[in-house]
């Protein structure tokens, strides 16, 4: 009875130890796999740190590369606005000459070609002068010339300057400036906020058919002033909201005979209120609702 039973232990014992044999030979092919899973990881994860590296070291070089490459096409441009600048102004200088008839009278088709001649040499030199500007900016070459500005006489000169071109087409153009702007003055390049009003306005002229309406507006909302050029043209699609900032581009659909744009006016002109920490965009309804441009300035103080 004694044996019988000692020897069914003995029997229970075996099979426990076999099942221990068992169970440590899958514990260890276990531990074997997952050791050769987390050396495996290791390896992929050196590989990727390597390829990191290498990505982040082209990454520099094509960033040196892309730098390099827009200073040598900044200093190409400026030195090229500047050997094209020459001609052009006597060009347009001997046009203005032959168009006052100083050397005898001209008939109708000669005085249409010398006109040609000249609009032709004023619209090239105002691209030639839009190039060299926006070849400054990105170079990081254009500097702010602050003075204290008057914001109501700035809009109201920069309307004068169009008011020509929108006789000329019987448009209406209204002028609103609130009265904390009246005699309000702003730290700001005053050449450029007026090269901005006037790109705006041409532009609203531009694409504004005859009769149409063109408004100016500014208000003042606690240290920010808003300034609002809107028309009753042509309008833009959703679309093309954002890419009318784009260097070179061009609206299509503009209005029969007045005079194209250089396509970097709207490219300088956010620029040039970026620079004074202000923003520009456009609004919309679409096709044949009219557009409305508008910019922010801060009521900044010159610092010394």
């Amino acid at each position: 009875m004694l044996w019988r039973r000692c020897k069914e232990q003995l029997n229970r014992s075996e099979k426990e130890l076999e099942e221990l044999k068992k169970y440590t030979a899958d514990l260890e092919r276990i531990v074997s796999d997952k050791t050769r899973a987390l050396e495996e990881a290791h390896m992929a994860l050196q590989v990727l740190n390597i390829k990191l590296e290498v990505q982040k070291t082209h990454a520099e070089e094509s960033k040196l590369r892309a730098k390099a490459a827009n200073a040598a096409k900044s200093e190409f441009l400026s030195s090229m606005s500047h050997e094209l600048r020459t001609p052009l102004n006597a060009i347009i200088g001997f046009s203005e000459i032959l168009q006052d008839r100083y050397f005898g009278d001209l008939n109708e088709r000669q005085a249409d070609y010398i006109k040609d001649i000249w609009e032709s040499g004023k619209h090239l030199l105002a691209l030639i002068n839009d190039v060299l500007d926006i070849s400054k900016v990105e170079a990081g070459k254009m500097e702010l010339d602050l003075s204290q500005v008057n914001i109501s006489v700035l809009l109201l000169g920069s309307a004068a300057m169009i008011r020509e071109k929108v006789v000329k087409h019987n448009i209406t153009m209204r002028i609103a400036v609130s009265d904390d702007l009246e005699t309000l003055t702003i730290a700001a390049d005053e050449i450029k906020i007026k090269q901005v009003m006037f790109n705006l306005l041409s532009n609203a002229a531009k694409f504004t058919p005859d009769e149409g309406e063109i408004s100016i507006k500014a208000t003042k909302q606690d240290s920010i002033i808003r300034v609002t050029v809107a028309d009753t043209g042509i309008g833009i699609s959703p679309m093309e909201l954002e890419s009318i900032f784009d260097p070179f581009y061009q609206v299509s659909g503009g209005i029969k005979d007045k005079t194209p744009g250089t396509g970097l006016g709207l490219a300088l002109s956010r620029r040039f209120i970026e620079m004074h920490g202000g923003q520009l965009w456009a609004e919309s309804k679409g096709t044949g609702a009219g557009s409305t441009f508008i910019f922010t300035l801060s009521l900044r103080q010159i610092t010394d």
